[in-house]
Formats: structure tokens, sequence, C-alpha cells
């Protein structure tokens, strides 16, 4: 599997965004995850879309945007506008027949489709949509805020990796991803490691991704 590193904007310094946005290509990153939220599917309100275009400006590192809103079908346009080149959309925001809609619209725009799972949702949530998504974001904290403690959700990672196969779709993990918790993650099968606080936060944002890809690439399944 190709491992690859997804660090969150989330958990940077906003007043530096050029200069974060810099360091963490300087780091080795794979990706740039970029949090929406809209105050309404989890209780907090993060940066938007006039920010997201700034960021694109300043990269050529794929845009990797979690939608943590009720209502992501209103903005795919302006996502692929603003830049996004993946836009990851959660399981229970709809009917499965409109979710398959969404993911297929953000398709449309050349964009690839991300299907999220909270950790209280069942791996088996995601079999109506196997056709139709590139990635499965298993979340591993509660959506909303950095900074929580990870919860081991190896055994629906496992699941995942088992209905999916080792190549057709990606597995991401988001939430309290370290060196430690991205060996569970990857023994069970996951390949992009969402870090914030642990990359962000660290002494050397580089040697912090270089350990936790370390970490998963020495886990992964044979």
């Amino acid at each position: 599997m190709n491992i690859l590193t997804s660090p969150s904007l989330f958990a940077a310094d906003l007043t530096k965004i050029e200069a974060e946005v810099r360091r963490t290509e300087a780091a080795g990153a794979d990706l740039i995850h970029y949090d929406v939220m809209d105050g309404v599917y989890v209780p907090n309100i993060s940066i938007g879309f006039e920010m997201l275009k700034a960021v694109r400006a300043l990269t050529q590192l794929p845009l990797d945007v979690h939608m943590m809103t009720v209502r992501p079908q209103d903005y795919i346009e302006r996502l692929s506008e603003c830049g996004a080149d993946i836009v990851t959309v959660h399981n229970d925001i709809a009917d499965e027949d409109t979710v398959r809609s969404i993911l297929d619209d953000i398709h449309s725009f050349g964009m690839m489709a991300g299907l999220a799972l909270r950790p209280d949702v069942s791996a088996d949530a995601v079999l109506p949509f196997l056709d139709c998504a590139d990635i499965i974001l298993v979340m591993t904290v509660n959506p909303g805020f950095s900074g929580q403690k990870f919860m081991d959700m190896s055994q629906k990672i496992r699941t995942l990796r088992d209905y999916i196969g080792l190549d057709t779709v990606s597995i991401e993990v988001d939430g309290g991803i370290n060196p430690s918790t991205a060996r569970i993650c990857a023994a069970a099968g996951a390949n992009i490691f969402v870090a914030g606080s642990s990359a962000y936060g660290a002494p050397s944002m580089k040697d912090a991704l270089d350990a936790i890809k370390g970490a998963a690439i020495a886990a992964c399944p044979d």
C-alpha cells in the first residue's frame, strides 16, 4: 500500500498561513488536510473557502478537504473552483441515494471522493458506496476539535480493508495520530494518516511526519 501523510491545517498557526504551508511542504507531506466545519454537523466552525483558495495558490500538494457540514452538496462546485483535489463527506448527512449523488457530483468536477465514518458508525455503512468512493476516512476521534485522545478503530479498519481489498480504495485515519497510533492503524490496513497537533506542534515537523510514515510502513500487512 502507498503510505501517505496529510497534515491538518486546522492545527497550524493560521496567522502565519503562508509560512505554515511552506513548512508543511518542506517537511515532506504528501497531502494537506483541510477541515471545513459549519457549526451544525459539528459544534465548531473552521476556516472556509477563501482560505482554501489562498492555500491552493501557495502549494501544488493535493488538498484533502474534509466536509463536516450538513449540506456539502451545496459547495461542490465552489470547492472545485478553490482548488480542492479530494472532497470527503460523512455518510450520515443524508439518505443513501443523496450521499451517492454527492459522491458522483464530486467526481463530475474532477475531484476524488471520500466517505467519512464517525467512531460510532460501523464499517458496514460503506458497503453501498464502495463503487463510488476513492477514500474511506475513519475518524479516530469524534469530529470537530483537534487535540483529542485517539480511539482505537483498528477492528473497523480491518473490516473495511477486508471489504475493499488492498489496492482499490484508500483508508484514511484522522484523530490522535502519532507514530504509535499510526502503527496500530497501518497494521489494520490504513494507508493515509492525518496528523494535526502531532505534526504542527512538534519541534521538527519533518521528523514527526517521517516517524509516522516509518511506523506505518513497518506495520503494514504483507
